[in-house]
């Protein structure tokens, strides 16, 4: 037993709060899927006062440690490297840290080297793109190109949910490795008792519910899905962080005043549990911009309702059960006609689903033991 705590790695998670999202969810499935071998601590970066997060309480369930850490850009790097490095030492040794901060990733990767920590991950979550005119896009990205060096100089392992976040982030002579989104699929399968209790639960019994999971943001032009149920009589429904004094926020509330739909959209902030919650959606709409991955897209999946995405989501998210439409996030008149000529479809087989999903590696069972293997070759000379 003793050999077998000395030889058990210690991986640090480097994350934001732990809300519900993407890169949140594929954290949990880590820790929840767990084979023990590995030990983690979630190491969570925060701008200013400590907030929880919606796991906050089923991580300390699992028996995993997490310490707050204020976020690089409300310390500095001096300051975060300081703060760091007491984090580290409190923690003891330390084999890997695995950043899933995107671009800081690389100055995490440096805080962790001056720490003599050997193993340094940055993994990205997003095809990174940047809003506003011509020159703030200039200076950001002029930003991202400094901090792609400091990955380049400090990161050891580069990981990416995507091909297309791999791209964004990486140079191109690296060796690129593509570490699939993953949920538990045996949560998400589908029955009419689960799809009439969702939608009895949010008060919308035999309505036509088009859905999206995901916080609101302009990167996910849910305006796009606003105009385009303008004339039919699809409820909309979002499950993700809204805040209302944020500006486009209130736009999309304006925006439903303006088109007459006021009573048939529902901002429902964020789910404390998805993997029921999804079960009210008739449709799934994904209309971003862009998207690193596009996690809520297999969910949606694995609990057979059929999607339309937009091309801006990496088309590797369709498991192949022929639930999945692409449209131009750019036209709602494809979305408009998508949903006026939507036929429900019949719930899957459970063995389908899972089939589908163990061949893509979406399933977290079978992900996360890869993903501990990969923990574990990198420290095999421990």
């Amino acid at each position: 037993m003793i050999l077998e705590q000395a030889t058990k790695p210690t991986v640090v998670i480097a994350t934001g709060t732990m809300n519900t999202g993407g890169t949140e969810s594929l954290i949990m499935e880590i820790l929840r899927q767990s084979t023990g071998r590995v030990r983690y601590v979630l190491l969570i970066h925060q701008n200013g006062p400590i907030v929880h997060g919606v796991y906050d309480s089923e991580i300390r369930q699992l028996g995993v440690d997490m310490r707050n850490i204020g976020s690089i850009g409300s310390l500095g790097v001096r300051g975060y490297i300081k703060a760091f490095t007491k984090a580290m030492a409190e923690i003891g040794h330390v084999d890997i840290v695995h950043s899933h901060l995107n671009a800081s990733g690389g100055i995490i990767a440096l805080a962790a080297k001056k720490c003599g920590i050997k193993y340094r991950i940055c993994h990205c979550h997003a095809d990174i793109r940047y809003p506003g005119g011509m020159i703030q896009r200039l200076k950001s990205e002029i930003s991202l190109m400094v901090m792609k060096a400091f990955i380049e100089m400090f990161a050891t392992e580069r990981w990416a949910c995507s091909h297309a976040a791999w791209n964004r982030l990486f140079m191109p002579w690296r060796r690129r490795m593509v570490v699939n989104n993953m949920i538990d699929t045996g949560k998400y399968l589908a029955t009419l008792g689960k799809r009439h209790d969702a939608k009895d639960r949010f008060g919308l019994k035999d309505k036509f519910i088009v859905g999206a999971v995901g916080r609101v943001a302009p990167i996910k032009n849910y305006e796009c899905v606003l105009t385009a149920i303008v004339g039919t009589e699809a409820h909309f429904v979002c499950f993700g962080r809204f805040d209302a004094n944020n500006s486009y926020c209130k736009s999309l509330i304006d925006l439903s005043d303006n088109l007459g739909i006021r009573n048939q959209v529902h901002w429902l902030g964020n789910s404390n549990d998805i993997s029921i919650d999804i079960h009210c959606i008739d449709l799934f709409v994904m209309p971003s911009l862009t998207e690193g991955f596009g996690m809520a897209a297999i969910e949606a999946q694995a609990a057979s309702i059929p999607s339309i995405l937009s091309t801006g989501v990496p088309h590797g998210v369709d498991v192949g059960l022929e639930l999945v439409k692409f449209a131009n996030p750019e036209n709602s008149d494809e979305w408009h006609k998508a949903i006026i000529n939507f036929t429900p479809s019949p719930i899957l087989p459970d063995n389908e689903i899972f089939q589908a999903f163990r061949n893509k590696g979406f399933d977290s069972v079978l992900a996360v033991e890869h993903i501990e293997n990969q923990y574990i070759s990198l420290t095999k000379d421990k």
